[in-house]
């Protein structure tokens, strides 16, 4: 089992994110914003990190930028209500492993973290 961090400013999905891994036997840890999510980082090990794209202040893209210029390759799965096109493509280049669409599928969500971390 893996060790996860998940970052997303809506308490409701972030909680159900929380719940549905740990009920798959992951340690999770959470961030409201992508500074609490650059903190937990630097203090932590994580396997994964899933993290919302939009959020105040700082986006998803903005914790890629950050983890990539502290080289850091920690796989990411982003998740996002209304990211478009172009939005999905950079989130991909900049080393996203994939763009989950809100509202996420709890098997999916299942499915792509045991992909990555196992489980």
């Amino acid at each position: 089992m893996g060790t996860i961090l998940v970052a997303d400013d809506d308490k409701t999905c972030r909680d159900s994110i929380q719940k549905v891994l740990q009920r798959e036997g992951h340690t999770v840890q959470t961030a409201e914003n992508v500074d609490g999510a650059l903190e937990a980082l630097g203090l932590n090990h994580f396997n994964l990190v899933v993290c919302d794209y939009r959020m105040p202040g700082k986006t998803g893209i903005d914790l890629l930028i950050e983890l990539r210029r502290q080289h850091s390759w920690v796989p990411v799965l982003m998740i996002s209500a209304n990211a478009d096109a172009l939005v999905e493509a950079a989130i991909l280049r900049l080393g996203a492993l994939d763009v989950l669409k809100k509202p996420i599928r709890r098997q999916v969500l299942i499915t792509r973290t045991a992909q990555v971390v196992g489980g």
